[in-house]
């Protein structure tokens, strides 16, 4: 099954299609983004001079009849340099459409494996749900786009991993809760595993999920007995 692309009539549209249909109905960004024409968006931006050069930037989130944002539009669209520029001008990236999709859902229902990183690089957040109760995982798992599953899964874990070092390191930093009920070698044991860590994701490139997976279950198990202490009655 192939996903609806955008709200254009009961029809589904081929990406042509869209951008024939939605040409006549755009604003300055849409229009940029249909035509892939970054060096045109840039200019609405920088040139003082342009007619758009008011307005442009309250465009970058408004969304259009269809209910989608430019950035959604250009995720569906598999526009990636495009998303970037749009990202770095002020694009919403976890705003959402009446239905609950964000540029997320649409890179990944369209299988954008470019979009989608693109997106992940920028702390997209990987756990927004629909009203389907879908996170984009599973509405690319929804359309078959098995590459867009398998990068998704990748990143999640990722993300894991560099949450819970960052937990424990605000953990053991925070002197209320471990003034006088860690001993310094214990404390000493959790930095020096979450800098241990925090430098394997560093300097890792081709990590795979189950790597990360792997790494943080090797810390919790490192660090979980010694927080455990804190629990303890004093």
């Amino acid at each position: 099954m192939k996903p609806e692309p955008v709200s254009v009539g009961d029809t589904e549209e081929t990406e042509e299609e869209v951008v024939e249909v939605l040409l006549p109905n755009t604003t300055i960004v849409t229009h940029c983004i249909l035509k892939n024409d970054i060096e045109r968006l840039q200019k609405s931006f920088e040139d003082d001079t342009d007619p758009y050069k008011e307005t442009v930037q309250e465009l970058l989130n408004t969304r259009g009849d269809d209910g989608k944002s430019p950035l959604d539009l250009a995720a569906m669209l598999g526009r990636i340099d495009m998303s970037k520029e749009l990202i770095q001008r002020g694009a919403e990236i976890n705003s959402v459409t009446s239905k609950g999709y964000c540029a997320l859902h649409h890179a990944a229902a369209w299988g954008r494996i470019g979009v989608l990183k693109v997106l992940v690089e920028a702390i997209a957040d990987l756990q927004i749900k629909n009203v389907n109760g879908e996170r984009a995982r599973e509405t690319a798992l929804r359309y078959n786009k098995t590459e867009c599953v398998d990068f998704l899964d990748w990143a999640e874990a990722k993300f894991a991993l560099l949450d819970t070092i960052k937990t424990y390191q605000e953990t053991i930093a925070d002197p209320e809760k471990v003034q006088g009920r860690l001993a310094k070698d214990d404390k000493n044991i959790v930095i020096n595993s979450c800098k241990e860590k925090a430098e394997w994701v560093e300097n890792t490139t081709d990590a795979t999920t189950q790597d990360f997976i792997s790494q943080k279950a090797a810390l919790d198990e490192i660090v979980e007995p010694i927080l455990l202490k804190l629990m303890e009655p004093g």
